[in-house]
């Protein structure tokens, strides 16, 4: 026969099992590292990541990207232009859309015009982003540039896809400025559309114009020339900062090759 003292200890000992089961049990609904469950959990290290919890590492999120200098140039012509230098410090990630709003004050701070458009950057670029004959703008007003989101990619092994100016000639006259230069694709990718913005600056280095343009069916390691004016004149001492680009984040501008279309993925 099983002693008395026997019994209690064996149901003691289901008693206790019960209770290991139930605490252990909320513990692991509530902490489980699930990997799935878009929370921070148990041993992961972020959210739905750790080499121990989910056997995947981290991937480090992107960092904004920063406004370093934002211009509004008045015009002979009356109009203003504008040029905003923005940096991007991740160097495996690029952005194939920054939505951004353009704001300008009067000297007041009253904001007087908002206007919302993008822009795409390459991992560690530093561009310039230009718009040209802003109207109805009073004189002093300010700008500034509010970053509202980024479509970001990260882009790891990059491999260079790079544009080559040069035969550059600035002609001004007394109504007008027109500048010629001539772009090469040194890439081994042909493009749908290549970007080009100006920044102009005089002889002491500040920025007194921009312009902006683009160049369509860009093909590999062939010359395409652009010709652009302004309607007044700058000075003959101008120089003019050139910056061609294309977005390598979209499928669609990598141009067809053997009836195959190119992908931004075949780039990376």
């Amino acid at each position: 026969m099983i002693s008395r003292v026997t019994k209690q200890l064996t149901i003691g000992g289901i008693y206790i099992l019960i209770a290991v089961v139930i605490v252990g049990g909320i513990y692991w609904s509530n902490y489980r590292p699930t990997c799935l469950d878009g929370i921070q959990n148990g041993k992961e290290e972020g959210v739905d990541c750790g080499t121990l919890a989910c056997s995947k590492a981290c991937i480090a999120a992107a960092q904004p990207l920063v406004i370093q200098d934002t211009q509004l140039i008045k015009t002979p012509a009356g109009d203003f232009d504008l040029a905003v230098l923005v940096y991007n410090p991740n160097t495996e990630y690029g952005a194939d859309a920054v939505g951004y709003d353009l704001v300008i004050s009067d000297t007041s701070g009253a904001e007087i015009l908002r206007r919302s458009s993008s822009f795409y950057i390459l991992p560690g670029q530093t561009r310039y982003v230009v718009q040209t004959s802003l109207q109805g703008i009073p004189d002093g007003a300010s700008a500034k540039v509010v970053i509202k989101n980024a479509d970001w990619v990260k882009t790891p092994n990059s491999q260079e896809v790079y544009f080559i100016t040069g035969r550059e000639t600035l002609t001004p006259s007394t109504k007008q400025t027109t500048y010629e230069t001539v772009i090469t694709n040194n890439s081994n990718f042909d493009f749908d559309t290549v970007d080009v913005s100006m920044v102009v600056r005089n002889n002491a280095g500040d920025i007194i114009a921009t312009n902006m343009t683009n160049l369509q069916s860009v093909f590999s390691h062939t010359d395409r020339s652009i010709k652009v004016t302004w309607p007044f004149a700058l000075p003959v001492d101008a120089r003019v900062q050139t910056e061609v680009g294309t977005n390598v984040f979209n499928n669609a501008n990598f141009l067809k090759r053997n009836g195959t279309q190119e992908k931004f993925q075949q780039y990376y």
